[in-house]
């Protein structure tokens, strides 16, 4: 049996079981390395690189292992796949959060391989200048009005702590999937909601049951969250729940974003 496959679409979704009318409970994005754990008939239980495990179906993978070395970020909220140099044929549109390698650098682009097959993507202008806290500040506004989707990790749609973990993962802070394993992560402290900077992490309580929700502190008494969809909203609205009632813990990222 083969130890590990990429995702060769633009994202794969990963199920409780190995069947698609099962709950889909994350996403694997393109060019995400899975763990194979063991194999169904069409289906593979897979482990992900935060530790998830579910089913993917082979459909969406590539057992292809000449990959390149170097590795792309993709921090644009989509980003096409081109099946020549020039860039004049897209085949794939690509999500925000993906991470891929490349094996080649060419004038205005990057030349990857999957699948047996020659890709390339445009040149990525990334502004070295700002500090991880401002990339973070940046993808919540690039990403505002993304739907909600349960398990989702996508600009197609996010779930609460699946918006977490992407928008940290661009910017090299790896949080585990549910927001009740981020709420223990010990590298972080918690602060008073009144000691919070942009980017700290704010977590909720609206049930009763324990930490359901998270979101990120943008400033200004504001939150960036996925409800719905990913929005802005203050934490003294109360047009339906206002959200520092449910307020129970909130983490300083502190000098990790200041690099």
């Amino acid at each position: 049996m083969i130890n590990s496959q990429i995702v060769k679409t633009a994202y794969a979704n990963i199920y409780s079981e190995p069947r698609f009318n099962s709950e889909m409970v994350t996403q694997a994005l393109f060019f995400e390395s899975l763990k194979v754990v063991s194999d169904q008939d069409n289906w593979l239980e897979v482990s992900l690189w935060d530790g998830y495990i579910g089913y993917v179906h082979k459909f969406y993978l590539s057992n292809n292992d000449s990959y390149g070395e170097s590795v792309l970020n993709l921090t644009s909220q989509y980003t096409d796949l081109y099946i020549d140099k020039n860039f004049e044929t897209s085949v794939l549109t690509v999500p925000f959060g993906a991470t891929v390698k490349y094996y080649d650098e060419i004038e205005n682009g990057y030349k990857i391989n999957i699948d047996s097959k020659e890709y390339y993507i445009k040149k990525i202008i990334n502004n070295h200048d700002l500090s991880k806290r401002q990339k973070v500040l940046n993808y919540c506004r690039m990403l505002m009005g993304s739907p909600y989707l349960w398990g989702g990790k996508t600009p197609f749609g996010y779930d609460c702590s699946g918006l977490i973990q992407s928008i940290y993962k661009m910017v090299e802070i790896n949080f585990r999937r549910d927001t009740s394993d981020q709420i223990q992560d010990s590298r972080f402290a918690s602060i008073s909601v009144n000691d919070a900077q942009p980017g700290d992490i704010i977590f909720f309580d609206f049930e009763g049951n324990g930490v359901d929700h998270v979101g990120i502190w943008y400033g200004d008494d504001m939150v960036v969250h996925c409800s719905g969809q990913v929005k802005v909203q203050s934490i003294h609205d109360d047009s339906s729940k206002k959200l520092l009632d449910y307020i129970i813990d909130v983490k300083s990222l502190g000098d990790f974003l200041d690099e």
